[in-house]
């Protein structure tokens, strides 16, 4: 956020967006589906401070909701998508492509980064599936956070109906590798 000083009172005020980026997850806890005559209906039951811009949301990004509201064990791919600005159009066109899992993991920091990439390891559609501290994960969490990276690759390999992404998704290997790092690396107790 950008601030520009008054010449009068010397006071501080913010220019430009002040308002933050409405979230498909935030949106939706405030929605509900509705069944009418012509089908399924987003009803915004929000009436609180800044509830235009939520109206706004609603009418812009609709059959998302929807789809969100219908699907609620899809809400990281929508939130993945949302946050690499992809749509199921932009990703199909990676379909051909020879994607796999990325893992880039600093002992010194103890952060663990996955996300999709290309032959070359170029970090592909921009969004990591998985950053997090290793040091401040117990086992049981750590297998959580694989497992819901994996099934999150799994959707984005389904929704570009890529071959090659689907197979790294399913691969034991992946889960393997990530144990052996947490094992090796975490000083805390074992779960």
């Amino acid at each position: 956020m950008e601030f520009r000083q008054e010449l009068e009172t010397g006071l501080l005020k913010p220019i430009g967006n002040t308002e933050s980026t409405l979230k498909i997850k935030e949106v939706a806890s405030k929605c509900r589906l509705l069944r009418t005559e012509n089908g399924l209906k987003v009803d915004l039951t929000y009436t609180g401070p800044n509830a235009s811009k939520y109206l706004q949301y609603v009418e812009k990004h609709r059959e998302e909701l929807t789809n969100y509201l219908l699907h609620p064990d899809d809400a990281d791919l929508y939130e993945w998508m949302e946050t690499s600005h992809q749509t199921p159009i932009t990703l199909k066109k990676h379909e051909k492509e020879k994607l796999i899992l990325y893992v880039n993991f600093d002992p010194d920091t103890m952060r663990l980064m996955t996300g999709i990439a290309d032959e070359n390891i170029t970090m592909k559609l921009g969004t990591p599936l998985m950053d997090i501290n290793l040091k401040e994960m117990t086992r049981n969490q750590f297998k959580l956070a694989i497992y819901d990276m994996l099934l999150l690759a799994d959707e984005i390999s389904i929704a570009m109906n890529n071959v090659e992404l689907k197979k790294m998704a399913n691969i034991e290997m992946v889960k393997t590798y990530l144990a052996e790092i947490y094992d090796r690396f975490h000083e805390g107790p074992l779960e």
